[in-house]
């Protein structure tokens, strides 16, 4: 499709040429010699770019562009003028202008600003489309919950969305936090900017100042180009820090002094860069038993610790568990397109009788798994693979020592590819997580024929 180019010019001489040119590349062009005509044409048909002049003879580019911005925010502009400013270029751009050109400009600059304006608004239009996406399947309507404890936090959260303070949200592993987080973030003001997830837990010791707060080049051996580190990438907008329990203690300091200053320096700098950024961040340690292990700094630990939100674990919302079987049933089944659509009674008992050390993940992992073997309309409780009914299953016909052996390594086997499924197959936040060896895990994967391709998402 051709796309539709508005030409604002009032000098006949210079607009021919420039219509020829830009008509000769494929566009369409409209034009007009005054604002006001543009504006009025504007509201009778849809134009993909005005290309204005700054010197009009009834009102100033400038003024212009502000009330394009303003009536038709989707349309791209580019100012173009014989009397640039540094200035001027400025407030266009501020009113959320494309481009700025100044005369004289050659056939082949204009096509190549034309080209930029038009690929700028695609991928703002694409911005706005996943934000759109994402603050849909981010809404408290699509939270699946009938628990008292769950609708409380779910108040609270409606309370502190459009704040600015910072966020600590406490639970277990599978609970949902980064779930939680990213309600806050796209049901509040922020939500068409940048929100930035830092998994604390997978940065390397000696990375982390480099991540978190970029370096410049030359910093240290490898540092070949400056960097911009994650808070930067996250201004205006909402960083998560996801298991800030893990940030090493000699960083601590230096991450409380960028909460407290709102600025960062980068490594290699001696030049502070201000920042606006909410904090969100998670954690699945009692961070106050921490600051008493001197594990974690007691000013950070106050900094961060506002709005403290709890979330429980499956095992004490139990009234959930029925709720969400059923609704990542309905989400499976019309994934893969299976006509399963009921869970037996007998299933929805075992699964409420079963501890959920993995919480919601492992019930969504499970039902997930019961979905794609089921061959009939109805799951039952055969077909879901609870780790302790696994390890529950005792040889009886065979020596002590031969049906341990056997437990030993039905639980192993089950035990690590519940493991891996949980964090994706990302080897070094599972053996982080039960405290093993990365080599170690990797042998008894080995051992035991468990791919990690298998459960990378």
């Amino acid at each position: 499709m051709k796309r539709n180019i508005l030409i604002v010019e009032d000098d006949e001489i210079f607009l021919k040429p420039l219509v020829k040119n830009i008509e000769r590349a494929g566009y369409r062009v409209a034009t007009t010699a005054t604002a006001q005509e543009a504006l009025n044409l504007l509201k009778e048909e849809d134009f993909d770019l005005v290309i204005t002049d700054k010197k009009l003879p009834d009102m100033d580019g400038v003024e212009l562009v502000r009330h394009i911005k303003t009536e038709n925010p989707d349309t791209a502009v580019i100012m173009m003028t014989a009397f640039g400013t540094i200035e001027s270029a400025v407030e266009v751009m501020k009113l959320g202008a494309e481009d700025y050109i100044v005369k004289p400009f050659s056939n082949e600059q204009i096509l190549i600003a034309i080209e930029k304006a038009l690929k700028l608004q695609e991928l703002s239009f694409a911005n706005k489309c996943r934000i759109n996406k994402y603050r849909e399947r981010f809404t408290f309507k699509n939270i699946v919950t009938q628990s008292k404890k769950m609708m409380e936090i779910f108040e609270l959260v409606k309370n502190v969305v459009d704040l600015d303070t910072t966020v600590l949200i406490y639970g277990e592993t599978g609970t949902g936090k980064e779930l939680l987080a990213n309600v806050i973030h796209f049901n509040s003001p922020r939500r068409e900017k940048p929100f930035v997830k830092v998994n604390c837990a997978a940065i390397p010791e000696e990375l982390f100042e480099s991540e978190l707060f970029g370096f410049k080049k030359g910093a240290f051996t490898g540092a070949n180009e400056n960097k911009r580190g994650l808070f930067q990438m996250a201004n205006g907008g909402t960083i998560l820090l996801d298991e800030i329990g893990e940030i090493p203690l000699r960083l601590q300091p230096k991450l409380l002094r960028v909460i407290e200053d709102k600025k960062v320096i980068s490594l290699g700098s001696e030049r502070s860069v201000d920042i606006d950024v909410r904090i969100i961040a998670t954690t699945n340690k009692n961070l106050k038993i921490e600051v008493e292990k001197g594990n974690f700094r007691e000013d950070l630990f106050y900094r961060l610790n506002v709005i403290p939100i709890e979330l429980p674990p499956l095992r004490e919302r139990k009234e959930d568990i029925p709720l969400l079987a059923k609704f990542f049933l309905r989400k499976y089944a019309e994934k893969f397109n299976k006509p399963v659509k009921h869970i037996s009674e007998k299933a929805i008992n075992t699964l409420l009788n079963y501890s959920w050390p993995g919480n919601v993940r492992e019930l969504e992992n499970i039902i997930e798994r019961a979905v794609i073997v089921e061959k009939t309309d109805t799951i039952t409780d055969i077909d879901l693979y609870l780790t302790k009914e696994k390890i529950n299953q005792v040889d009886l016909n065979t020596s002590f020592k031969i049906a341990k052996a056997k437990v030993i390594e039905d639980f192993e086997k089950a035990y690590i590819s519940g493991l891996l499924e949980m964090y994706g197959g990302k080897l070094a936040q599972a053996a982080k997580h039960a405290e093993m060896d990365v080599k170690n895990l990797w042998e008894k994967m080995k051992k035991y024929g468990i791919k990690r391709d298998a459960f990378v998402e």
